[in-house]
């Protein structure tokens, strides 16, 4: 890595045509060039086909921008998100007026080389039509590493899903299907996301007839090891969350199916199905027993009563305890024929209000007979929560007959859907301990007290 001019070169072994397309361009500011008028993207886009790996394509120059630079040539317009590792702003090119979003990345998380993965990756999958496309701004401030993407203007996936509702189930149906074809897409390309969540689902527009894939920090090649880090424990498979921190684990493309099954749970239900995918966890061992026991019909776990056989199936090839034995995320495509919930079995899961009423009047009635166990659950959302009720409260469904749960199973309240937020001073992205850190300050703000795992 060199300085030159501003410029701060990444060497690589790409090929030097393929490099001359990434240069800097010298007319515009924190502008990836491009041979001929073309986009960066277009030059990486499905990458792969040359015989090119998307790992080596990162011999780009990035330009400093000082804080009045980037004011001068972007209007801001308003924050999109924050998050641990930076932050995402809504911003307007000043003399092209194009909108897109900035995506700030703080050094002291990010190096260099896992900030131009990201970009590289981003780029070079772009081509798929549900995957988000990057645009060709790509600068330095003197805290931040920065990148544009095009912009989603109805926001994420989480910021639509109604806790412990749900959304409809064709919209659910349309999610499923983009999705899918975002993750085969990457499959086929031999990559795992490994962040599968709503949180990184961008929404085109509110009924999710449009929807794309993103954030792909933590994306890796399929058979590689890497080391257990810090992130988001309900969508993380077990095999991940039983791995030992030195010896780390084998990255599969099963890792992103368990994550799929688990988003399709909560697109559906507004619930968590587990805080984590661990012995230690009770809705998850009730599960996990189920599954044992050969998936036995007229007998549900509690949180999946509400489901149809179907669905049960679906569920069932998506989140197989055995990583080789679920199914390809395509596989679920051969299910949206299907209705996934029933009317018979739908119910009012121990919600909220009534969680407060057992808590005090004894044993949560409807079903199971034993005493409501709740998930902790922070003051934030907590708060959130309790803004939202009455919303939820027009939500909820009759009381029906439904089938009887697990001997000795509790009513159990669900763990609402929530955004995890983390103060971890290691990176995910790069994988590799600091030195000095002080273990202690690891901590999850928001979830459980339990270590995550990703």
């Amino acid at each position: 890595m060199q300085d030159h001019g501003g410029e701060r070169q990444v060497a690589g072994s790409l090929p030097h045509s393929l490099k001359a397309g990434l240069s800097l361009s010298p007319s515009g500011p924190g502008r990836v060039a491009s041979g001929g008028g073309s986009s960066p993207t277009s030059k990486m886009a499905c990458c792969g086909g040359g015989g090119v790996p998307v790992e080596d394509m990162q011999a780009l120059a990035i330009s400093s921008l000082s804080a009045a630079d980037v004011a001068k040539h972007y209007e801001h317009l308003r924050e999109l998100g924050k998050g641990t590792y930076g932050k995402v702003d809504l911003m307007a090119h000043r003399t092209q007026g194009t909108k897109m979003a900035l995506k700030f990345v703080t050094k002291n998380k990010t190096k260099l080389k896992s900030f131009l993965r990201e970009y590289s990756l981003t780029a070079s999958l772009s081509c798929s039509p549900f995957i988000v496309t990057v645009t060709d701004v790509l600068f330095e401030t003197e805290d931040c590493y920065v990148f544009g993407q095009e912009y989603a203007p109805a926001g994420d996936l989480f910021d639509i899903i109604p806790p412990q509702v749900g959304l409809p189930e064709e919209m659910v149906k349309r999610c499923m299907q983009q999705l899918g074809l975002a993750l085969d897409f990457m499959h086929a390309k031999g990559l795992v996301h490994r962040d599968v969540k709503p949180e990184n689902v961008l929404l085109f527009d509110r009924e999710c007839r449009r929807v794309k894939l993103a954030d792909f920090g933590m994306t890796r090649r399929a058979g590689c090891r890497v080391k257990r880090v810090s992130g988001t424990i309900p969508y993380t498979a077990p095999e991940v969350c039983a791995a030992g921190r030195s010896e780390g684990f084998l990255v599969t493309t099963g890792l992103d199916v368990w994550a799929f099954g688990v988003l399709v749970f909560c697109m559906l239900t507004g619930n968590f199905p587990w805080e984590a995918a661990t012995p230690t966890d009770a809705f998850y061992e009730e599960f996990r027993r189920w599954q044992k026991a050969g998936c036995p019909a007229g007998t549900y776990p509690s949180q999946w009563r509400r489901f149809t056989d179907d669905a049960l199936r679906m569920f069932r090839r998506l989140l197989a305890a055995e990583p080789e034995q679920r199914c390809g995320v395509k596989d679920v495509f051969c299910f949206i024929k299907y209705v996934l919930l029933s009317e018979l079995r739908r119910r009012a899961s121990c919600r909220a209000k009534r969680g407060e009423r057992a808590g005090s009047s004894g044993p949560c009635i409807g079903g199971g007979g034993g005493a409501c166990a709740a998930p902790a659950v922070s003051s934030s959302s907590s708060a959130s929560a309790s803004s939202s009720s009455a919303s939820r409260s027009a939500h909820r469904h009759p009381e029906t007959s439904t089938p009887p749960a697990l001997p000795g199973t509790a009513c159990m309240r669900p763990a609402p859907l929530k955004r995890t937020v983390l103060s971890d001073p290691l990176s995910p992205r790069d994988e590799s301990p600091s030195p000095g850190r002080d273990k202690s300050k690891s901590q999850l703000l928001m979830a459980t007290a339990i270590e995550i795992c990703v």
